[in-house]
């Protein structure tokens, strides 16, 4: 065999070797092609409190689950859960309240993490706060001051139960206060107006009241319900019950924001929740960050207390059991 023809047929095995290596990457190259992050959409609101899902996001921990989350922000809370039942979200910042009762009791919602509670040895979250004139009131004549009492607070959901607690001691309720619906970035000029008596706030808003020196802390909510659990994740029937690897998933990443969150007010922490919330650095170190279990699992025993008082004023029809409203089987599995 000549050396030219030599060369030819090596040659020929070169390429037919290139062509299988071709061929048997095809395959690969076709499956990859499948494996586009999987959507999910969820409602959020401007609070240090989803400050797990955030750092999920921002740290990429969703996208290591191959997963595409999208945040919706809200201008009202009480959009969320209609939302959700009806597909358009798949997960919720939830706060406790009658709407969301009233989703799980249609079994069309159920509550998956934790995403907040009232520490009973922890920093204030949460707060009632008072202008000086009308603690002056209240220290001279407390039925008095609190009769007929301004008060900016929904009645409706945990604050309304925890105030109620503060009215019982003085054998009042809630009928005899005069709820009032002032949006946190009107408090200030309502203090300043003597439109109101009474604030129930959380951070960030409650520092900055108090830094405004108009108002001053009265009874703190984690003193009044220690280890009120008043934020969870909720999920929709979208990762309940169509796309429930989708969800196992998203809360494997959510619990490695948890963790991180936990870590307090680190640089980096700082750094993305100031520009999430758009809060002021300074002010953001300052404020307190409530705590959330690392492990994801809520307390329950707040919540059928919540459930107890809302039934008691015929605002529901049946306490839900806790294995109707609490799912634990996202954060189990992401415990595995």
């Amino acid at each position: 065999m000549t050396i030219k023809s030599r060369m030819g047929k090596a040659w020929a095995i070169l390429i037919f070797l290139a062509i299988i290596i071709v061929l048997l990457s095809l395959p690969a190259c076709a499956t990859s092609s499948t494996q586009e992050p999987d959507p999910v959409i969820v409602s959020v609101l401007p609070y240090v409190s989803y400050g797990g899902l955030v750092l999920a996001q921002q740290e990429g921990f969703f996208a290591d689950e191959n997963l595409a989350v999208e945040f919706i922000r809200l201008d009202d809370a009480s959009q969320a859960i209609p939302m959700l039942v009806q597909g358009a979200i798949d997960v919720s910042g939830a706060g406790l309240n009658i709407g969301l009762l009233n989703a799980i009791a249609d079994g069309k919602v159920k509550i998956v993490a934790d995403r907040g509670y009232l520490a009973a040895e922890g920093c204030t979250y949460m707060a009632f706060l008072a202008s000086p004139a009308w603690l002056e009131r209240f220290n001279a004549s407390p039925v008095e001051a609190l009769t007929g009492a301004r008060v900016s607070i929904d009645v409706l959901n945990f604050e309304g139960f925890i105030f109620e607690q503060v009215l019982s001691d003085y054998d009042l309720t809630l009928d005899d206060i005069i709820p009032t619906d002032i949006s946190p970035p009107s408090l200030l000029d309502a203090v300043a107006n003597n439109s109101v008596d009474i604030i129930s706030i959380g951070e960030p808003w409650l520092t900055r009241l108090l830094d405004s020196g108009l108002v001053t802390e009265w009874k703190l909510h984690h003193e009044i319900v220690p280890d009120m659990q008043f934020g969870m994740i909720v999920y929709g029937p979208t990762l309940l019950v169509e796309r429930p690897e989708v969800g196992e998933r998203f809360i494997k990443a959510y619990l490695k924001g948890l963790e991180q969150y936990n870590e307090g007010t680190s640089d980096r922490n700082v750094e993305l929740l100031a520009e999430y919330t758009g809060l002021d650095v300074e002010l953001l170190k300052r404020a307190c960050w409530p705590p959330m279990h690392a492990d994801g699992i809520i307390t329950t025993d707040t919540i059928n207390a919540y459930q107890a008082w809302v039934l008691s004023n015929g605002l529901i029809d049946n306490i839900l059991p806790v294995e109707e409203y609490w799912y634990p089987s996202f954060v189990e599995a992401a415990g595995k």
